[in-house]
């Protein structure tokens, strides 16, 4: 008898280890699933097998082009369109000379039936068709036959809830066939076996027998039976039941701790310390470092563990790597050559698409199929953005339950830009925070800057901007709208990798609220901060963003002040920062006619000290202003950007009612005022602060953040800083801080002049260029 094997599906439960390899040649213990299938038509005395394939054809047709496997021959049919399976075995026996009885026999099951067992109850019943049988603990995933007492179906039923759960007889996918019934296979469309030739041959009254068979079956349909597959076979094999034929596995390394049962390939390497095993396969080639651990793993062909790596219940790809006390939890798979950085971890279940990487410390709870993972979810303004994660309504709402899951923060306040996607993502985070109970405070389309003043205002714990655009972003502040915390970041993170979302019953959500109107709350407060008005003064207003731009006009307006005439004031899109340039574009091209936002906030801390008040600033704000407030009897209180403790608690207690130093709308007004009061124009006001110029620029890090000191030689003039490290050159200083993924660096230049600036930031550009560095 011969037979046709089914070897053209594309295997997508098998993904990613089936997105460059055919799933008849997914390996199982040192071979492809294909060759148990010949072996077992060896055993069983096949006269041939005919492949159908489609997925990766060619893959297959290379593997076997001798024609040959072992004593069987073996040939190969491609199907040039969808047939569905009996219209892929239809086209398979056209290629045969003559054609009886035949096997069909699925090219991605396990299986140690006993064939000629099925071949004699065929022959003994000649039926149209005899279909293997196979009783099943769980009938729910599979399609199940309804027999009479001789074996005769009577019905199929195709997966089905346990209410309609009457047998337990599965259908293998293996049949022998009498050759005329194939007649009824038309060539116009694909054509299945169990969704329409054996209802039309019950319809015709042809007969269809199942024979139930003993023995083991495993249908490789999706990664958790490839994994368990294999652990079955080592099993059988150490309790001497040697059904299936196994290559022979290496002998295990002197000095390695293995605990079996194993199968491993040839060129096996364990280091000494190295714990592997139970229930774990190493293909040829692979190479497990000390220390490190893999257990109830698969690990295909050339793949490298590294030390203090952990492997559990995972299956690594052909030629990938685990790195330097990275963990692969349950259930997780890599691709070919996929990589898992040092100290990252691998969740249950997340696959990693071929050739992607995992960075360093990264933390994969989803699947990583296009560019690389993030070692943190926060990026240096908040989470996502140009470098960060991707981000999508479904990672919206996964974070805003990460968020209202942080004990500390009881009230958020949340806006957008008010973009389509940006507001696809806030109501996704809305919902998010919506379901851990949290009061969710809405304020609409807003500016960025507005929403950390509705924070502070409002006494919210937390503001979350949602951006739009290219590289859609949500930019996080904390109490009184400053930068958040560390600790804060952390606590959400492990929320969110773990999820660990806090959990309310229906009745205990609350509804958001609608604070929209806020608008005008935020311009009453700005009016504030010219409390004599701003009479007699000229300045006009640009921003990419309308909202800035009307919001100032507006303002300035009611304060009494020219908006359409005099210099300009130029802010952001967010509102964060704004630079002031004199009205004639001839001027405004010289650098030097221009104020800087730097320059500003000077002006604003000089005014206060000048009240008689204390200023805090966050940590990279110019020094410069530290030497005006020592001058004038005062201090300056540093916050820090990202604190990992509470140590600046006292700053940033102050740095709340002191909304000037990030909303760039406040500090125009209170800059204008401050000068209108001096009786001098805003140019004037500042030229008597003393000369300082700050640059900033990013440069990618060749080396470890923790490394940077080493830069640098004996004689510089290098000193720890709360956020980074300082280095104090003649003419000015740098302050040098790593970004949050450690991939780059913030360099802040602080000189008297923009040429000093300038020859600061090219020595150091200069030193990474030229250092002799380790690459990550």
């Amino acid at each position: 008898m011969r037979s046709v094997v089914m070897a053209g599906g594309e295997g997508s439960r098998l993904r990613p280890l089936t997105c460059d390899c055919p799933k008849p040649l997914a390996r199982i213990c040192g071979k492809p699933v294909l060759e148990y299938i010949f072996d077992l038509l060896i055993r069983h005395n096949f006269e041939g097998a005919t492949l159908t394939l489609g997925y990766m054809a060619s893959m297959i047709e290379d593997k076997y082009a001798s024609g040959l496997y072992r004593q069987l021959p073996v040939n190969a049919v491609v199907e040039d369109k969808p047939r569905g399976t009996a219209g892929g075995v239809k086209l398979a026996l056209s290629n045969w000379e003559s054609v009886e009885a035949f096997l069909v026999i699925s090219g991605d099951a396990i299986t140690d039936f006993n064939l000629t067992r099925l071949k004699h109850f065929h022959e003994e019943k000649a039926p149209a068709v005899t279909i293997a049988g196979y009783r099943v603990s769980d009938p729910r995933e599979y399609g199940l036959m309804t027999c009479d007492p001789d074996g005769r179906v009577r019905g199929f039923v195709e997966k089905p809830a346990w209410g309609q759960v009457t047998t337990d007889l599965a259908n293998t996918g293996m049949y022998i066939i009498r050759p005329d019934v194939m007649d009824l296979v038309p060539d116009s469309k694909p054509f299945d076996f169990a969704k329409d030739l054996f209802p039309l041959l019950m319809e015709r009254g042809e007969a269809i027998y199942a024979c139930p068979l003993d023995g083991y079956w495993c249908d490789i349909g999706d990664l958790e039976a490839y994994r368990t597959c294999q652990i079955d076979l080592l099993r059988m094999k150490a309790e001497g039941k040697g059904a299936f034929s196994l290559p022979a596995s290496a002998p295990i390394p002197a000095n390695a701790a293995v605990t079996e049962p194993v199968w491993l390939g040839e060129e096996v390497h364990i280091a000494e310390g190295a714990v592997v095993g139970p229930d774990t396969v190493l293909e040829n080639g692979v190479v497990i470092a000390p220390a490190a651990k893999v257990r109830h793993s698969v690990v295909l062909e050339n793949a490298q563990i590294e030390s203090n790596a952990s492997l559990t219940g995972a299956i690594i790809g052909e030629g990938a790597s685990v790195r330097q006390g990275a963990s692969i939890y349950e259930g997780a798979a890599l691709g070919t050559a996929a990589v898992v950085g040092a100290f990252a971890s691998v969740q249950p279940g997340v696959l990693i698409w071929p050739g992607k990487q995992a960075d360093p410390h990264s933390v994969l709870t989803r699947n990583l199929k296009f560019g690389t993972a993030a070692p943190t979810i926060f990026s240096d303004n908040g989470v996502g953005g140009a470098e960060g994660v991707l981000l999508s309504p479904e990672f919206a709402a996964a974070v805003g339950a990460a968020i209202g899951s942080v004990k500390a923060i009881k009230k958020v306040g949340v806006a957008s830009d008010g973009s389509p996607f940006a507001n696809a993502l806030l109501y996704s985070l809305i919902g998010g925070l919506m379901q851990t109970g949290s009061h969710v405070w809405n304020f609409g389309s807003c500016f960025e800057a507005q929403l950390s003043f509705f924070t502070g205002f409002c006494a919210l714990g937390m503001g979350v901007y949602v951006k739009g655009g290219e590289a859609p972003e949500l930019v996080l502040c904390g109490e009184g709208g400053l930068p958040l915390p560390r600790y804060i970041e952390r606590d959400i993170e492990a929320k969110y990798r773990r999820a660990e979302y806090k959990q309310v019953p229906p009745a205990d959500v609350n509804e958001y609220s609608d604070m929209r109107g806020m608008a005008q709350m935020y311009a009453r407060e700005l009016l504030k901060e010219a409390p004599d008005g701003l009479e007699g003064v000229s300045a006009q207003v640009e921003s990419p963003n309308p909202l800035v731009q009307e919001m100032l006009t507006d303002v300035l307006t009611r304060l009494g002040c020219d908006t359409t005439s005099g210099q300009v004031l130029v802010i952001n899109e967010a509102g964060t920062e704004v630079t002031v340039r004199p009205p004639d574009a001839q001027v405004a091209a010289n650098q030097n006619e221009q104020l800087t936002d730097c320059r500003l906030t000077a002006v604003c801390c000089r005014a206060m000290f000048e009240e008689g008040k204390d200023v805090a600033l966050p940590y990279d704000a110019p020094e410069m202003v530290d030497d005006m407030a020592l001058e004038a009897g005062h201090s300056v209180y540093r916050y820090m950007l990202n604190p990992a403790d509470q140590t600046d608690a006292a700053a940033r207690r102050m740095a709340q009612k002191q909304v000037f130093v990030r909303d760039a709308l406040f500090k125009a007004v209170r800059a204008l005022s401050a000068a209108r009061n001096a009786g001098k124009s805003l140019q004037d006001f500042a030229h008597d602060i003393p000369d300082f110029c700050v640059k900033s620029k990013r440069f990618v890090l060749p080396v470890p953040p923790s490394k940077i000191s080493g830069l640098f030689s004996d004689s510089d003039a290098v000193e720890p800083a709360a956020e980074g490290i300082r280095l104090r050159k003649s003419g000015g200083r740098l302050l040098i801080t790593p970004s949050k993924n450690g991939k780059a660096v913030r360099v802040l230049a602080e000189a008297m002049n923009i040429e000093i600036a300038d020859e600061l930031m090219a020595d150091f550009g200069e030193l990474l260029a030229t250092r002799n560095t380790q690459p990550f």
